[in-house]
């Protein structure tokens, strides 16, 4: 409840600017549904060229928008309930890995609610039969904007925001024009799990840990 009540003080004066970009977002994604697309795989998934043909990036503009949106939306609300001072207190303590985990669980929160209306968006407009399909690329897109997150965040903390969002930008830009990357990550691996699984858990756990300790690294002064 504490965290609940620290997010709505941030979220104080915020609201009109949220509105308006959720606005905007939601019209430029809703041409997906018009743009002839593959609609069995959901918008904020990568997708994958024909065998042979060259990187098209336009191809992949609705999880670029996607992406973009879901980082720009939260208005780095997360990152300033992970450093901001609670005001609420007299005598400033030092916080620890309890807050720190908080924090993660607020952004997972944030990602999966960003992407599950999405998701129900995208289920009822899909074709028959492809609710399965739809979901497990939704949960890759949702884990995949959680990993950006925290790669924003490192930027954030250490004092170098743009550098932050540049990085993962960059990150993904360069998923999105690698198809080769791309056609492994869908490819199955044990159990028939596909390799952006293990990916994605390793990247999670290594960027938890560097944000971690630069969170206590901060915390110190």
């Amino acid at each position: 409840m504490r965290a609940i009540r620290r997010l709505a003080q941030l979220s104080a004066g915020r609201h009109g600017l949220r509105l308006l970009m959720l606005v905007i977002y939601a019209i430029l994604a809703a041409r997906f549904y018009y743009s002839g697309q593959d609609m069995s795989v959901f918008m904020g998934m990568f997708r994958v060229l024909p065998p042979g043909a060259h990187a098209d990036i336009a191809l992949n503009m609705y999880p670029l928008l996607f992406m973009a949106g879901g980082i720009a939306i939260s208005l780095e609300q997360c990152s300033e309930y992970l450093l901001i001072p609670d005001f609420m207190v007299y005598v400033r303590r030092r916080r620890g890995i309890s807050h720190f985990c908080r924090y993660c669980l607020i952004v997972l929160v944030y990602s999966v609610l960003f992407t599950g209306v999405q998701l129900v968006v995208a289920e009822i407009l899909a074709p028959a039969g492809c609710a399965g399909q739809i979901a497990l690329t939704a949960v890759c897109a949702a884990w995949t904007l959680v990993v950006l997150m925290l790669v924003v965040n490192l930027g954030y903390m250490l004092g170098y925001r743009a550098i932050g969002y540049f990085v993962a930008a960059g990150l993904y830009l360069a998923l999105l024009s690698l198809n080769g990357l791309e056609r492994w990550l869908l490819s199955p691996w044990v159990f028939a799990v596909p390799h952006w699984v293990p990916t994605l858990l390793l990247a999670s756990v290594v960027l938890f840990v560097a944000n971690l300790m630069v969170f206590e690294r901060v915390e110190i002064y």
